[in-house]
């Protein structure tokens, strides 16, 4: 019967609901996900290719 109440704590554990409500508080920490994106732009290699098909003209 022991085990019956081992199990008790572990459905508190299943509990993730109650710590849902915090996650929105932790919006403002979604800037640093736009760090990946800004590496989007970071492409520069883009603008270098140009300027070698240039100089074969």
């Amino acid at each position: 019967m022991q085990p019956q109440f081992h199990l008790a704590p572990l459905r508190a554990h299943s509990t993730p609901e109650p710590d849902m409500p915090p996650p929105p508080e932790g919006d403002p920490l979604t800037p640093p996900p736009e760090q990946p994106p800004h590496i989007d732009p970071v492409p520069v290699e883009e603008p270098t290719p140009p300027p070698p098909p240039v100089k074969g003209h």
